[in-house]
């Protein structure tokens, strides 16, 4: 990368921050001679362990970095907020809220639209009034254990309802064993799927998302689809920055961690009033409109930009 540097003499650079990464010192010894600005681009801190440069080397390191850049650029509000606890300037800090090909998932949606849900849950061989759907990697950390328990309680109830599980990962037989031990009928194990339009269409159908582990962007991928997310409240420093995107009760739930009954309520609840399932579906939407756009996450890069240049011409 220093000899693109050298050959176009930026006057901005946005660095992947991550203490661990040896181009991030570099960058800030040729900025000397340079006279470019630096930008660093963060989730903020370590999703598991937290933010606390009191007890941490690696954490000193980082707010240290974070107050000599020319400015940093977080993935969400939390991730700034945990930062500024300890920093002495903030001026410095901006939001630029991670998100995904809004507009691509968007236009997706409008063909989804003029297809119609019957005509796509035929076209994916749904037969049941109600679906509900998992999309990701089956590891340990998404808990997906937890919503094959809750709907074995669905299913004890009514025959209207299927759980389709799409992704790969290191529990899927574990998964595949419970789902045996529980008797479940009504569920699919899709495996993999790359496409994007496809992926798209088994959420568009679908009357909610679920995750109950770990939470990233899967939130904003299932909100472009109108379609709403249930997933567990968790300590501080557990989910990523999709859990920002949650508001209770307005485009999804939150249900007490591990609690399997209230997950299970809360799916029925979704579905045996429609007049709510419409709102979150809509909510959801809307939320994926206003606060997840691209436009949304460029805007706070814009800002950054035009904060360190301004400092630059003064």
């Amino acid at each position: 990368i220093y000899s693109e540097i050298l050959k176009y003499r930026p006057d901005v650079i946005i660095s992947v921050f991550n203490v661990g990464n040896l181009n991030i010192y570099l960058l800030f010894l040729l900025k000397q001679f340079l006279g470019f600005k630096l930008i660093l681009w963060s989730f903020g801190y370590d999703p598991v362990k937290g933010f606390n440069p009191d007890k941490r080397f690696t954490d000193k390191i980082r707010l240290l970095l974070s107050q000599k850049a020319d400015a940093v650029i977080f993935y969400w509000e939390k991730g700034k907020a945990e930062i500024s606890n300890f920093s002495e300037r903030t001026e410095h800090y901006f939001i630029a809220p991670n998100t995904l090909d809004t507009n691509k998932l968007f236009n997706y949606k409008n063909l989804f639209d003029k297809t119609g849900s019957d005509i796509i849950k035929k076209e994916l061989g749904l037969k049941e009034k109600h679906n509900f759907i998992y999309v990701g990697r089956l590891l340990k950390d998404k808990e997906v254990e937890v919503l094959l328990e809750a709907f074995s309680k669905i299913e004890t109830t009514r025959d209207d309802c299927r759980l389709t599980i799409i992704g790969d990962g290191p529990e899927l037989q574990h998964l595949k064993d419970l789902s045996v031990k529980l008797k479940l009928q009504k569920i699919t194990f899709s495996g993999e799927i790359l496409d994007d339009e496809t992926t798209g269409k088994w959420i568009y159908v679908n009357d909610a998302f679920i995750m109950p582990g770990r939470l990233g962007l899967s939130v904003v991928h299932s909100f472009c689809f109108g379609t709403p997310v249930i997933s567990q409240m968790k300590e501080d420093h557990f989910h990523g920055e999709g859990i920002g995107y949650i508001k209770n009760g307005e485009n999804g739930f939150l249900i007490r961690d591990g609690d399997v009954n209230e997950l299970s309520e809360k799916m029925n609840e979704l579905i045996s009033d429609q007049m709510l399932l419409l709102k979150l579906k809509q909510n959801a939407f809307d939320t994926a409109k206003n606060d997840c756009s691209i436009e949304k996450m460029t805007e706070g890069f814009d800002n950054a930009i035009s904060y360190v240049l301004k400092n630059k011409n003064l």
